[in-house]
């Protein structure tokens, strides 16, 4: 890390935040440092058990990370960055660099380090009682022990990695029945597994996750995870000192989940994504509590309803969600094989543990990660609710800055879906997970993304890219003077925030208007007005560029990869989905005194590109204009869905 990401992350510290720092850092330079060395000396490499699975060359069970596949039923290599072959180093994790491409991606790393996929393997044991599983089980978690001593190598770098796998455990404790398995003496393997190297290892967790706080400008959706990974660890194990720690934990929750949602229930980190990775740690946490006869406050509970309240708004007719902010495709609880929409399952899972038929839609499906969380009562309950949860209307969020027009016909399954972004950049003073996309929109038609966010594509490695994605540039708003909202200082590092202002909303006249100050140092303002008309499918985008002197501008309109351009004679264009010919076509005409050209995949400067997944990136179509405005102007764009 260079020395001005250093100057400029001091910058968002508080003096409180200064002195946690040093104690932190002699935390993790010192006190821990010291302790890595004695794990060393007294570490013994465990012998792994005997597993057939693993000794059978011919049985295979890929488990998808981001674009590649890792086979789990095969020795995995826990150091290795599966994506581009690298591999980090196993020596003191505090002293290694996962700011650089040097090592590969952490995130990479960490992806198969969570054991989500030993979820799966519990399942497929308590469904067959096929001793095999168990034993794989067994041979995992003896292997990643082996591979990982106690604060060496990458592993142990991040707290939330830590947590992740605390709740992934106690989920896998439950399908395994494993107090059942321990009271038979005759499970001998099994009880040495538990009491030798399982158990001992989630101490060592548990006692990392609470000395490793992340506090103050960190404060966000790790510091969630870390009391929600506690939480339900002393919940599900006699970890030391539990009933401190249990009082700890529930009480952060408590405080984090009003601390950061609005009343209105949306995360204050601004990223779309993330809000179910985040509703997970609280809905698992409640879960958990509730079985154990500690339930959290009426409070909790509220902010919870809440939060499923805007999960099932913000999702289109197909379970889209609009893609402001970062996203790294991360869960907290993962018990498929592959990618799944984890918020259509969340919102089944909401449905039936709050008894609420306004959180069921029409065609939501409560499956096997639902069963898991809720087991044969929560189907019971989930099948017994009418499905009234299916939004037809609009959704205007005024405190929070997020406004969903929706014009939505169940019956012929059509549905318009436009969000609007008029939030701030993030959350706290660094906004880690923040994109500068104040005033940016979305538009799906029929379930189908048209105008799109491009998405984020990586964090620590590939900065030029890095750059782009979180850019001003990289969403459907206007860029002045070819700087962004807001100041970028590290790949997940804002400062000089821009501040968003409603100036008037209505949602039943189909009309917002909202403005922010991230050009001031220009002396320009830019608000945007966006009216629908809904008897005629028709939207009209007005911008306003309030200034003296001379500035240029770009206004960019991002296309979701599957959508064709045509271009007509009067100057606008015709969008549609060559591969879906029931998702009806868009017209986009432009204001005339724009000249628009068509952009797809252009590296120099960065522009035209759509990321749908972390890691990976494609070729996009942009509609690129720019200009000099000479004091104030005004530009008029209108989107219309065409019914023929």
């Amino acid at each position: 890390m260079s020395l001005s990401w250093y100057v400029n992350r001091l910058k968002t510290f508080s003096l409180k935040e200064i002195c946690f720092r040093v104690s932190q850092r002699v935390r993790t330079h010192v006190l821990d440092k010291r302790i890595a060395r004695q794990a060393c000396k007294i570490q013994t490499q465990i012998e792994l058990p005997k597993c057939a699975i693993v000794k059978n060359e011919n049985a295979h069970l890929d488990y998808k990370i981001f674009n590649c596949q890792v086979d789990v039923f095969k020795p995995v290599d826990w150091h290795l960055d599966p994506l581009s072959g690298k591999q980090f180093p196993k020596k003191f994790s505090h002293q290694i660099n996962i700011r650089s491409d040097e090592f590969g991606s952490a995130k990479h790393v960490w992806e198969i380090n969570r054991l989500e996929f030993l979820v799966y393997i519990a399942n497929l044991y308590k469904q067959t009682q096929n001793a095999e599983y168990l034993d794989l089980f067994m041979y995992h978690i003896c292997s990643w022990k082996n591979e990982n001593p106690y604060l060496q190598g990458v592993n142990w770098y991040s707290n939330i990695e830590v947590n992740l796998r605390l709740i992934n455990w106690a989920v896998c404790w439950k399908l395994l029945d494993a107090p059942r398995l321990t009271a038979n003496a005759e499970n001998k393997k099994w009880n040495e597994f538990v009491s030798q190297v399982w158990i001992p290892l989630i101490h060592l967790h548990a006692e990392y996750s609470y000395k490793h706080p992340s506090l103050y400008s960190s404060a966000n959706n790790h510091l969630i995870s870390e009391y929600a990974g506690l939480f339900i660890a002393a919940l599900t194990w006699q970890i030391p000192k539990r009933e401190s720690r249990l009082k700890y934990a529930q009480n952060g929750l408590e405080k984090e989940i009003l601390k950061q949602h609005t009343n209105e229930g949306v995360n204050r980190e601004e990223a779309a994504e993330y809000i179910q990775f985040i509703n997970d740690f609280f809905l698992i946490a409640s879960i958990w509590a509730d079985a154990c006869n500690r339930p959290f406050s009426e409070h909790y509970k509220n902010a919870l309803h809440q939060m499923a309240r805007y999960l099932n708004q913000m999702l289109d007719m197909h379970g889209n969600y609009p893609m402001y902010g970062d996203g790294d495709d991360g869960f907290c609880l993962r018990p498929a094989l592959g990618l799944f929409n984890n918020f259509a399952s969340q919102l089944a899972t909401f449905a039936a543990y709050f008894s609420d038929s306004a959180l069921k839609r029409t065609d939501a499906v409560f499956d096997e990660k639902s069963e898991i969380l809720l087991g044969g009562l929560g189907r019971q309950k989930f099948e017994s609710l009418e499905a009234k949860g299916d939004p037809s209307g609009n959704a205007f969020l005024k405190e929070s800055g997020h406004f969903i027009f929706r014009k939505r016909d169940l019956e012929n399954a059509k549905e318009i879906y436009l969000h609007f972004d008029a939030a701030p950049l993030g959350f706290l003073s660094i906004a880690a997970h923040g994109h500068a996309d104040a005033l940016s929109f979305i538009l799906h038609v029929d379930g189908h993304p048209i105008f799109v966010d491009s998405g984020t594509f990586t964090y620590h490695t590939h900065k030029e890219w890095r750059r782009y994605f979180v850019g001003t540039l990289a969403h459907n708003t206007i860029r002045v003077n070819e700087n962004n909202q807001a100041q970028l200082a590290g790949p997940t590092l804002w400062l000089n925030h821009f501040t968003s202002q409603v100036l008037s909303a209505n949602e039943a006249e189909n009309f917002v208007s909202a403005t922010h100050n991230g050009y001031e140092k220009f002396g320009v303002a830019h608000s945007r007005e966006i009216r629908f008309d809904s008897k005629k499918n028709e939207f009209t985008v007005m911008d306003s560029l309030l200034g003296n002197g001379e500035f240029k501008i770009e206004i960019p309109f991002h296309l979701h990869p599957s959508v064709s351009v045509t271009a007509e004679t009067s100057g606008s264009f015709i969008l549609y989905v060559s591969s879906d010919s029931k998702v009806r076509r868009v017209r986009l005409t432009p204001d005339s005194q724009l000249n628009y050209v068509q952009i797809r995949g252009q590296e120099s400067p960065i522009l035209g590109w759509y990321s749908e997944h972390f890691g990976e990136k494609m070729p996009t179509t942009v509609l690129y204009a720019k200009t000099v405005c000479n004091g104030s102007k005004h530009f008029t764009t209108r989107i219309e869905v065409l019914d023929d």
